[in-house]
């Protein structure tokens, strides 16, 4: 059985779709929707499908992500790992 963590395009809540689509437009994200993309990254990358280089750094900053930078830091190193959550 497969544990693939959840993808953002498929989320029901409404919720997370307009924050994602408003990164990936380069927008400027409030604290609540840098929250919101933390939380998605979070169950993301701690899905068991995960291994390899820079997993375990992706791990454990996950969790310090506070502006737009942050996350396009940590995205940086999660598409140098293989990870694309967008």
């Amino acid at each position: 059985m497969s544990a693939m963590p959840g993808y953002w395009m498929h989320e029901q809540s409404g919720v997370l779709r307009p924050v994602v689509t408003a990164y990936l437009e380069g927008k400027q994200l409030t604290a609540y929707q840098v929250s919101l993309m933390r939380s998605y990254l979070r169950q993301w990358i701690e899905s068991p499908e995960w291994q390899g280089e820079n997993i375990d750094l992706l791990r454990a900053t996950v969790g310090s992500l506070t502006t737009r930078r942050d996350i396009e830091n940590w995205l940086e190193v999660a598409d140098r790992a293989g990870i694309d959550p967008l």
